[in-house]
């Protein structure tokens, strides 16, 4: 890249924005070009952060006209490459300054906030009108973006009912490659409200789940409910993984429970821990006591039936703190985590933990020796099932951990371990193979996941169509989705 072309790209940019808010310095390329996983091997040219929606089009377009590669990055969270550069011809579009709830209307149920407010100040405003979005954002909230939850499909609080927040979303605002700002659904309409999203073709369910992949999310409208006053808590230890999944199909069936959430410590087959008990995490939600009581009495039945009930404590911190997660990132140990993950239906529940069992006992040797630990985890997401692992290693922290995540940064004080790493690689990358060979769904596909090897032909075909039609020159987060 010369340096003429250079001068003249981001100057035009910085004309636009503020000198300021495009930053070109290689240590800040690289930070925002990595993510929790993976390193740029050619970290962009700068990170722009633009101050409103109009400002971040017309970055945009200068980008697109100057054949430059257009990144967006909200929260910075993503482990499966989600805003990792694959050029230097590129810039970071740093959506953190677009921080503005656009709209609260309470009589007509919806709330527009630009894609750069994080779920925890979303829910803390909505919450003011007793209002909030049905699936109200990921555990990493206090950090993690409106923008960034969409283009990556989140799930959690509020899922074993509600579903995805790609379920709630009713309108958004897209700047597409070439600068112009759709939107979609009733807000298409002139003069119009965004408050019903299927106003014709469902165009908006183009850009939820597409990692950047076909446009930059500026706004989005989100469907609202009254705000549940009325709770339950409970926590059920299973004999075995195997009887936990069970139960909590049979709780997800009955649409009893908000939260679903299971958790337990993977054993190698040559050491026996029979006091390690999975436990099936729950939240019960309503808006009077006697609702909650009844619908946890129905509940009980179902997941006693194998199921003892145990300390509360685990989803009663998770709700009074839905959104300090990130804090765990990097464990007192000094011990990384990544996580790889596969959603399936129901029916395939059982099945797909005997085959993660199957991988992770082949894998067995190579974990101890590596000092590898493992959790796995199951959600219940409407009518589907969320299996996933969590790697924990001992390495030198991401630089995103070392900067704090929103808190003050702390030296680290841990040992790295090169070994323990490139297995967490091979680790993640059998899982990724299995999930892939059980044709599992996946959320946070971002370059990692085989998104396109996993399609029909004709479905890839139209995919590929529309990636063309809309980013002709491959100019939007290059290789997310497998597109480009």
């Amino acid at each position: 890249m010369s340096e003429t072309f250079e001068h003249y790209a981001l100057n035009a940019m910085a004309g636009v924005i503020g000198a300021e808010h495009v930053r070109r310095d290689a240590e800040t390329c690289r930070y925002f070009s990595s993510d929790l996983f993976f390193d740029a091997e050619f970290p962009a040219m700068a990170v722009v952060s633009p101050a409103t929606r109009e400002e971040a089009a017309h970055v945009i377009r200068i980008a697109t006209d100057e054949s430059v590669s257009i990144v967006p990055r909200g929260g910075g969270l993503s482990y499966s490459g989600g805003y990792v550069t694959q050029d230097s011809r590129s810039i970071i579009l740093d959506t953190t300054r677009l921080t503005r709830i656009l709209e609260i209307n309470e009589e007509d149920q919806y709330v527009t906030v630009e894609a750069g407010v994080t779920w925890q100040v979303l829910d803390d405003e909505v919450a003011k009108h007793g209002l909030r979005v049905p699936h109200f954002g990921p555990a990493s909230g206090r950090v993690s973006t409106v923008g960034g939850g969409l283009s990556q499909n989140t799930v959690l609080f509020g899922s074993a009912t509600h579903g995805s927040i790609a379920d709630h979303v009713l309108s958004l605002e897209v700047a597409l490659p070439d600068g112009s700002r759709v939107k979609t659904g009733s807000g298409a309409i002139r003069d119009g409200q965004p408050f019903f999203r299927y106003h014709g073709p469902d165009v908006g369910g183009l850009f939820l789940g597409d990692c950047g992949a076909l446009g930059v999310k500026l706004s989005a409208t989100l469907q609202l409910m009254p705000r549940p006053t009325a709770f339950v808590y409970a926590s059920f230890a299973f004999p075995t993984f195997e009887a936990m999944i069970t139960g909590q199909t049979e709780v997800g069936r009955s649409r009893l429970a908000a939260d679903i959430l299971g958790t337990g410590t993977y054993i190698p087959p040559y050491r026996d821990e029979s006091d390690a008990k999975p436990v099936m995490h729950i939240v019960v939600e309503g808006d009077t006591d006697i609702e909650v009581a009844h619908r946890f009495d129905r509940l009980r039945a179902i997941a006693a039936y194998q199921g003892v009930e145990t300390d509360p404590t685990v989803p009663q911190v998770l709700r009074a703190h839905p959104f300090g997660f990130v804090s765990s990132l990097l464990d007192d140990d000094g011990r990384l985590q990544s996580w790889t993950h596969g959603l399936v239906p129901f029916s395939r529940g059982l099945h797909m933990l005997s085959c993660l069992t199957a991988t992770l006992n082949a894998a067995a040797e190579l974990i101890e020796r590596s000092g590898i630990e493992i959790t796995i985890s199951a959600a219940v997401v409407r009518n589907a099932l969320l299996i996933e692992p969590i790697i924990r290693w001992r390495d030198h922290p991401r630089p995103i951990q070392l900067n704090g995540l929103g808190n003050p940064a702390t030296p680290w004080q841990g040992t790295a371990d090169a070994a323990a790493t490139d297995a967490a690689v091979q680790l993640r990358r059998s899982l990724r193979n299995l999930f892939r060979r059980e044709s599992a769904a996946h959320l946070q596909i971002g370059k990692y996941y085989g998104f396109r090897e996993g399609l029909i032909d004709d479905s890839d075909g139209l995919l590929m169509r529309l990636k063309h039609a809309l980013d002709p020159h491959d100019r939007m987060n290059p290789g997310a989705l497998g597109l480009g």
